[in-house]
């Protein structure tokens, strides 16, 4: 797939703690209004946050502060835990990083294998959501913020004027992409002059509300496709807010090198 960032809603509307195993898988270029952690177990990966790319092997943590474009390319042999921290469960934190943070990447080893045991006991309360476990993880995210803030030294934040529009404004892209949306429509929405609407948005997303728009829609169409092998690409290019197929194969071809079946079969 050619290089694009886009927006990763999930995390931010699940408003949880999400843990899991990271197997080495490419992770392409995105952000969400979430905290997140990975803390490498083995191996080694390529890491870019914010614009600032390294290299992490076992007992190294990235740290990827809200609203921070990453991505991640690992060596074959890799896995980490990855900790993703919705905005309810960093309420206790989110002021200590309004105006500073840490840096992308703590490498002090010996240090961080004082706080994988956290990293640990969340693995194995993964997927569990009765009130009790959540105040549990709850618990262990504190105590892993809390170690590395008293541990590393804060850096400045980025500062990011306007954001919350243009995470509503995602939002908003991913609940309504299947509708006609146009700048008149979605700026009048969100009561913008539409002109001054569409310099912000760029700003942010690097690409036009119009492209950006499309961009959704063709992974949406990517993601039915592999989930129904069966499925009628006209009905899922058309149900997934295209006006034509020459409209969805310009834009596929923006985002892919193949054509769309053989990207369908992979997984």
């Amino acid at each position: 797939m050619k290089t694009s960032y886009y927006y990763e809603s999930t995390h931010d509307k699940n408003d949880t703690v999400e843990f899991h195993i990271g197997l080495s898988g490419t992770t392409l270029p995105h952000f969400h209004r979430s905290f997140e952690m990975l803390y490498v177990c083995r191996g080694k990966a390529h890491f870019t946050v914010n614009g600032q790319s390294f290299e992490a092997g076992s007992d190294e943590i990235a740290f990827v502060h809200k609203c921070c474009v990453h991505e991640l390319v690992p060596d074959v042999d890799f896995t980490d835990f990855v900790l993703i921290i919705g905005p309810r469960f960093s309420e206790d934190f989110s002021k200590i990083f309004q105006a500073q943070t840490l840096q992308p990447h703590l490498a002090d080893r010996q240090f961080n294998r004082t706080v994988r045991p956290y990293f640990e006991t969340l693995h194995t309360l993964a997927g569990r959501k009765s009130p009790a476990e959540q105040l549990v993880k709850k618990g262990l995210v504190n105590a892993i913020v809390g170690s590395l803030v008293a541990h590393y030294p804060a850096v400045p934040v980025s500062t990011t004027p306007n954001i919350g529009i243009i995470v509503q404004t995602l939002n908003y892209i991913d609940d309504h992409f299947a509708e006609p949306i146009t700048l008149d429509s979605i700026s009048s929405e969100f009561g913008y002059n539409k002109y001054y609407f569409s310099r912000l948005f760029n700003s942010y997303i690097g690409d036009t509300l119009h492209s950006y728009i499309n961009m959704v829609r063709v992974r949406k169409v990517v993601s039915a496709a592999r989930k129904d092998s069966a499925a009628n690409l006209s009905s899922l290019v058309f149900e997934n807010g295209f006006d034509s197929m020459t409209t969805f194969y310009r834009n596929f071809s923006k985002y892919y090198d193949r054509p769309p079946k053989e990207v369908f079969r992979r997984q």
